[in-house]
């Protein structure tokens, strides 16, 4: 699974939304239109581009083949949406979910003949945060909103779109503090616990003074009764502005959750970026079928890694895709999401690998497109003279730059 916001001030007025019907058409004999296969492409890519005379974007979602030669672009093909939208990829069927005055949640799943298909087109009161998979039928949203006192949780049936529950439950659970918002950064399912992670900071100026300690909300599922906040003070607040890893959980259910703690992801102290007195960045570990943070572990990744990450993706065998932010705290540009370094850790052995041939970069506070396919890993990577696509060995942590992406900013990426 991978999952792929816009820049930090585009990004706190909209969120997102989806509009459209089948990116192919049977204008040929094999079903396809230039630039769109419609015989199983294996990759799938969403560009963005500026709406002239506006401040919106258009948005292109199709599949293609080849994604490691030329320039990709829309150029009038896909699925076509004008706004402010987040995408996210569960097993083979991308999700839009859709925010500003249009709310939708859509799927779109690839048919027999490898097109790509809408289905769903749901809409709710309040956008969506995230999705998670609870099973191979259910589907679990959350909606946190900064000015909200409920949190809204929904299950789905992952191949209809079809809400056939929702749970609202109260702010108050988990902070009564005066002229504090949530910030929604990450949810796992592991077990009977749902576990929901995120910072505090000023609803409207969005500054994060209480940077003290790490702390999730626990839930049981399939219920989603409140149960508990679990915190600890061995590392701050847990994700980052957008990012929404700060929770990740491996093959056998243990969840790993991930402090950023950077002014260059949203922590920002009284207008001021943080100093370095707050608590440290790292990485704690709930074991599975537990609802505790494990007292032996904690991931120093500012000793290991010399820097605080600032994304981060689950691959497999224990491993994170995280981007590295090297510059100290102290010095860091407020929401600037730079300056990047890409790296493989290892969760159990502590270990870290940066990857050689992907250049310094930044994520425009953006989540990180990620793929994982048999023994390469795929990202997305901002430069300097564009947007391209790498391919990367996870065993030499080496990095080979592939196609160009005719896109504004990094959107989405996704294999099917």
């Amino acid at each position: 699974m991978n999952k792929s916001i816009i820049n930090f001030g585009k990004a706190l007025a909209f969120c997102f939304v989806m509009i459209s019907a089948i990116s192919c058409s049977d204008d040929d004999d094999n079903g396809s239109t230039e630039g769109v296969s419609c015989n199983g492409a294996d990759f799938g890519v969403t560009l963005s581009a500026p709406v002239p005379g506006s401040s919106d974007y258009s948005y292109y979602t199709f599949s293609v083949d080849d994604v490691m030669s030329g320039t990709i672009t829309a150029e009038g093909v896909g699925f076509e949406q004008t706004g402010y939208y987040q995408f996210t990829q569960i097993d083979n069927t991308i999700y839009s979910l859709g925010g500003l005055d249009n709310t939708n949640v859509v799927g779109f799943s690839q048919n027999s003949g490898g097109c790509l298909e809408e289905f769903g087109d749901v809409s709710f009161g309040n956008q969506v945060s995230d999705f998670v998979k609870a099973d191979d039928n259910t589907l679990v949203s959350v909606s946190v909103s900064r000015n909200s006192d409920i949190i809204t949780f929904r299950k789905f049936n992952q191949n209809t779109l079809a809400a056939t529950e929702t749970i609202e439950v109260q702010v108050s659970d988990i902070t009564t503090e005066a002229e504090t918002g949530l910030q929604y950064t990450g949810m796992v399912i592991s077990g009977d616990h749902l576990f929901l992670s995120y910072y505090k900071l000023h609803p409207t100026n969005f500054t994060t003074d209480p940077t003290d300690q790490a702390e999730v909300a626990v839930y049981s599922y399939p219920e989603l009764e409140f149960q508990e906040v679990i915190t600890d003070n061995r590392m701050g607040p847990i994700g980052g502005f957008g990012t929404k890893t700060g929770l990740v959980k491996d093959e056998t259910g243990n969840v790993y959750a991930i402090s950023h703690s950077n002014p260059a992801n949203g922590f920002i102290q009284n207008g001021n970026g943080i100093t370095e007195s707050i608590q440290p960045a790292g990485v704690l570990k709930i074991n599975a079928g537990e609802t505790s943070f494990d007292a032996d572990y904690f991931f120093d990744t500012v000793s290991v890694a010399g820097g605080t990450f600032s994304n981060a993706q689950f691959l497999s065998n224990g491993k994170l895709f995280v981007d590295v932010n090297t510059q100290a705290r102290v010095s860091q540009a407020n929401w600037s999401d730079n300056p990047l370094e890409s790296a493989i850790i290892d969760l159990e052995t502590e270990s870290v690998d940066f990857i050689q041939g992907i250049p310094e970069h930044t994520r425009g506070g953006r989540e990180v497109s990620l793929i994982e396919e048999g023994n390469n890993v795929y990202t997305t990577i901002t430069e300097e003279d564009g947007i391209f696509i790498y391919q990367i060995n996870p065993q030499n942590f080496t990095a080979t730059r592939g196609a160009e992406l005719q896109t504004a900013f990094e959107t989405g990426f996704y294999k099917f």
